[in-house]
């Protein structure tokens, strides 16, 4: 990875570090298993997906069928 932007911790007891960063011109997400990298074309995607996909599970807790 040229260079780091954002660590995340994730997993039971924060057992998994995400590195986002950038390699060759790409977004790129790397953990303890390698690389994932994203082309620039990719990411307005990936973000409307995760959006679209936070707003749904609020709707889903919100819904009075919901017996958690």
């Amino acid at each position: 990875m040229d260079e780091v932007i954002k660590e995340i911790k994730a997993g039971k007891n924060d057992w998994n570090t995400f590195k986002i960063g950038l390699k060759d011109g790409n977004i790129v997400i790397k953990d303890e298993t390698g690389y994932v990298d994203f082309p620039e074309e990719i990411i307005d995607n990936l973000i409307t997906g995760i959006d679209d996909t936070r707003r749904r599970l609020r709707e889903l807790e919100r819904s009075p069928t919901n017996n958690k």
